[in-house]
């Protein structure tokens, strides 16, 4: 069996207690394997829902957006007690979820990802889809998804 090494983890983070459990989690194995976290807050476009669509931002937005706030927040509310010796760096992107997700795993050469989930049932899954269905079939680096 080949010996695989985590050094860097993916950990999408949205305002929900699933992806601060995943966090939490991620933590724990970036201890054990002295790995990195990259913390990834999504900001959702209004109206483009669809991961058959990519926007790529010729410009920055406006770090007083009301959507870079909140995910500004949602990043420093789960970064203000880190345990000592812990590597984050944080990143805010505008998109589908689901897409920057992958393409951040794929440029990042991610070696494992962390999300949580939203604990919505098979079915529900399959007609709405699920940021996490779609993030385990379309990279290339293990999920650990997180209740």
């Amino acid at each position: 069996m080949n010996k695989k090494e985590v050094k860097k983890i993916l950990v999408p983070v949205d305002n929900t207690k699933a992806s601060a459990r995943a966090f939490d989690y991620a933590l724990g194995l970036a201890k054990l394997f002295d790995a990195e976290i990259h913390l990834l807050y999504v900001a959702p476009i209004a109206g483009i829902t669809s991961s058959d669509y990519t926007i790529h931002m010729t410009k920055k937005p406006d770090d007083s957006s009301p959507l870079i706030l909140k995910g500004s927040a949602v990043l420093a509310g789960l970064i203000q007690n880190l345990p000592a010796g812990a590597r984050v760096k944080t990143d805010i992107l505008m998109g589908v979820p689901e897409v920057m997700i992958t393409l951040t795993a794929k440029d990042d050469e991610s070696d494992m990802i962390i999300m949580g989930t939203s604990g919505k049932g098979a079915i529900s899954s399959m007609i709405s889809g699920s940021v996490s269905y779609y993030t385990i079939h379309h990279v290339e680096c293990p999920v650990l998804v997180v209740k």
